[in-house]
């Protein structure tokens, strides 16, 4: 849902190349750093259309198998606003539901490491698109909300994931408080991993995105799935998942031992990304 819009400017962060396959985003994948750049000006509302352009992209990346990193970035002022507000009405609100709950669930499987790259507003749906990353890098400028309650509406993702990332309390507040966060706050609240000064924000993405390219894709792949498939376990199930993980499925990849034998040989591992 679009809330309190200012004019928007364009910004060149992260714009790789127009890939004409989708309508509503771009992809480009480069030296094993997959970038998904949300671009449907003014402010990348997420019409149905263009979540389900996210969700042929991400399906497109879950099997392959040299992607150290996906990168999602908005073009423009906006990472994004929201929900296309006429996708709430009639029979396109069942579709604008599944299309936004299949991003979700295409995260989930995706095993790779995501990062949010957020220089501008994440209002409603996109900020859920943002904070549902792994990891998100925020311009101290942005900011992080939930108007829908002033619409008459919710966001369904919102009730089932923001009480697991921020607790019951502070959920039911943002949700049902419809107030905007800072950048800083949502840090706090461990929505955002790290805000940076605006004009430092492409750099220190840069520098991230740089050590994501200098490892290994299935070291990176599964120490995601090590963790986040312990998540929703107890400790002892977490630990036995990442036990099986580790024994039976790191220890089997070329680069474990490739990495463990440079460490002793003191020199830079050479990896194979297998």
């Amino acid at each position: 849902m679009v809330d309190d819009l200012e004019d928007p400017h364009d910004s060149d962060i992260y714009a790789p190349p127009r890939d004409t396959s989708y309508k509503f985003i771009q992809l480009a994948t480069v030296q094993g750093i997959s970038r998904i750049t949300l671009n449907r000006p003014p402010a990348n509302v997420l019409s149905i259309d263009m979540m389900l352009d996210l969700n042929t992209a991400f399906e497109s990346l879950e099997y392959q198998r040299d992607v150290k990193l996906v990168v999602l970035v908005g073009a423009g002022k906006y990472f994004s606003a929201g929900f296309e507000l006429a996708d709430h009405l009639g029979d396109r609100a069942y579709m604008m539901l599944e299309a936004f709950g299949r991003i979700f669930e295409n995260l989930g499987k995706l095993d790779k490491p995501t990062l949010a790259v957020v220089g501008g507003p994440a209002l409603g749906a996109g900020s859920l698109l943002a904070v549902g990353c792994d990891m998100v890098l925020a311009a101290q400028s942005a900011k992080f909300g939930h108007p829908e309650i002033k619409g008459g509406v919710f966001n369904t993702v919102a009730a089932a994931l923001l009480p697991r990332l921020v607790g019951r309390k502070k959920a039911l507040e943002m949700i049902m408080g419809g107030a905007s966060l800072t950048a800083g706050d949502a840090e706090r609240l461990g929505l955002v991993s790290r805000v940076c000064p605006d004009d430092k924000l492409e750099a220190e993405a840069g520098a991230l995105i740089q050590r994501f390219q200098e490892s290994s894709a299935p070291v990176v792949q599964l120490t995601r799935r090590a963790i986040v498939g312990g998540l929703d376990l107890s400790f002892t199930e977490a630990l036995r998942h990442a036990e099986d993980v580790y024994l039976n499925q790191l220890m089997g990849t070329a680069d474990a031992e490739e990495g463990l034998r440079a460490i002793m040989e003191k020199r830079r591992p050479a990896w194979k990304d297998r």
